[in-house]
C-alpha cells in the first residue's frame, strides 16, 4: 500500500514537473499595466492561457492590497468587485 502510494505521488510530481518545464518554455505572455496593482505578467502554454495567468495574479494582488489596507480578508462583495475588475483586463502586450 506504502510502496502504491508513494508510486502515486512520485508520478504526479513527474507530471507536475513535466508541465512545469513546458509552461517556462513557452513563449505567451500576456502583460497588464494597473493603476492600483502596477504590471502584471501572465504566462501560459496559449494566449487564453497567458490571459487566465494575469488574471489570477490580478486578484491575488487586488486581495493582497485589500488586506494591508483594511486589515481583514476580502468579504464576498469586494471579492465580486475585484474578479470582475480582473476579468475585465486587457492585454497591452501579447508576446
Amino acid at each position: 500500500m506504502k510502496k502504491q502510494i508513494a508510486k502515486t505521488i512520485g508520478t504526479a510530481l513527474v507530471a507536475v514537473l513535466v508541465c512545469a518545464s513546458a509552461f517556462a518554455k513557452d513563449g505567451n505572455v500576456c502583460k497588464v499595466q494597473t493603476n492600483d496593482v502596477g504590471t502584471i505578467v501572465g504566462k501560459g502554454r496559449s494566449p487564453s492561457a497567458a490571459f487566465e495567468d494575469a488574471a489570477t495574479k490580478c486578484f491575488e494582488r487586488h486581495a493582497e492590497l485589500h488586506k494591508m489596507t483594511k486589515g481583514k480578508s476580502v468579504d464576498e462583495d469586494s471579492g465580486l468587485v475585484m474578479i470582475d475588475a480582473c476579468v475585465n483586463i486587457k492585454c497591452a502586450e501579447v508576446m
